[in-house]
């Protein structure tokens, strides 16, 4: 095995840097860190909810009109929240491939990804 020495100083300026490069580090892990949104306060359209839950609009309202899911209306539109969506996979009202809370948020994501509207460069500010 061989023996390496340096010089007091150049020992000290390396581990500065070693500890600039793992403060870096950490605070990337820091920032990259994202809590899981709340399906209970994520709200999805008639037409998301009709998508994840793989029916139709009308099955939607068929479902509002039986009381069998909950809903809100804004702006003359219909939505659900998605823990409310996971309540009538769970419950059987309707058979879906989403089984687990993280395949429903993924499905979410997906969708607005999917839905979004393109920016163009008159509307960069959206109201």
């Amino acid at each position: 095995m061989k023996v390496i020495t340096i010089e007091d100083e150049a020992y000290k300026r390396l581990v500065r840097k070693i500890e600039r490069i793992y403060s870096y580090v950490e605070k990337r892990a820091e920032k990259e860190t994202v809590t899981p949104p709340d399906p209970r306060e994520i709200r999805v359209s008639n037409d998301e909810a009709a998508e994840l839950l793989e029916v139709s609009t009308r099955t939607l309202q068929r479902l509002r009109s039986n009381g069998e899911i909950t809903y809100s209306i804004q702006g003359g539109r219909t939505w659900y929240t998605l823990d409310e969506i996971q309540r009538v996979m769970s419950g059987r009202l309707v058979a879906s491939k989403y089984r687990q809370e993280a395949d429903l948020l993924r499905a979410h994501q997906d969708y607005q990804k999917r839905n979004k509207p393109a920016r163009t460069k008159k509307n960069n500010n959206p109201k």
